[in-house]
């Protein structure tokens, strides 16, 4: 009897040793992965970090945020046109924070662009209109901050306007680098 208690102990321990094995063999790696990259690597990020502190009547409130709203989904609604305007090198971003017609198209598509050029820098207008009236500050720096971070934003090739080299003015250029 103690033999076959022996034995069957023996039987147990090895089952156990041999459902262990492949939990044991899979942790041991079979290659080495080599996760460094040649150079670091680059992140490209810009935010904007809007505080706003809200005075006056409730009903004055309201309906200020819900013109705002508006007006940024309106924004947001035609995000892709403006790109693709500027893709297209119809459009600049101008020293006022806002876009330039630079190369009418003909017929129906030119009214086309004209009007969502108006429309873009109408919603341009009301927003910064809004950030300087909630900061208390002048209008002409909300527009300057605005034409800067336009600059920053727009990408090599786009049309944008800069301090004139002769310090008198404006000039357009196409971006050249995205640090201009």
């Amino acid at each position: 009897m103690t033999a076959l208690r022996t034995r069957n102990r023996n039987i147990s321990a090895l089952a156990v040793a041999m459902a262990g094995a492949p939990v044991l063999t899979s942790c041991v790696p079979t290659f080495d992965v080599d996760v460094n990259t040649p150079e670091p690597i680059k992140v490209d990020l810009s935010m904007d970090v809007h505080v706003y502190q809200h005075g006056g009547s409730d009903k004055e409130n309201t309906e200020k945020q819900a013109s705002y709203r508006a007006t940024m989904d309106s924004r947001r609604d035609r995000m892709a046109e403006i790109q693709e305007l500027k893709n297209n090198r119809l459009v600049g971003e101008n020293h006022l924070g806002k876009l330039t017609l630079r190369n009418r198209p003909a017929g129906e598509y030119g009214d086309y662009v004209e009007d969502t050029v108006e429309d873009e820098n109408r919603d341009r207008e009301f927003l910064m209109r809004h950030e300087a009236e909630d900061k208390g500050v002048a209008l002409a720096s909300i527009r300057e901050e605005q034409w800067h971070h336009w600059q920053r934003k727009s990408f090599p090739g786009e049309w944008i306007e800069v301090d004139a080299t002769d310090g008198n003015g404006y000039e357009w250029q196409q971006k050249q680098a995205a640090d201009q």
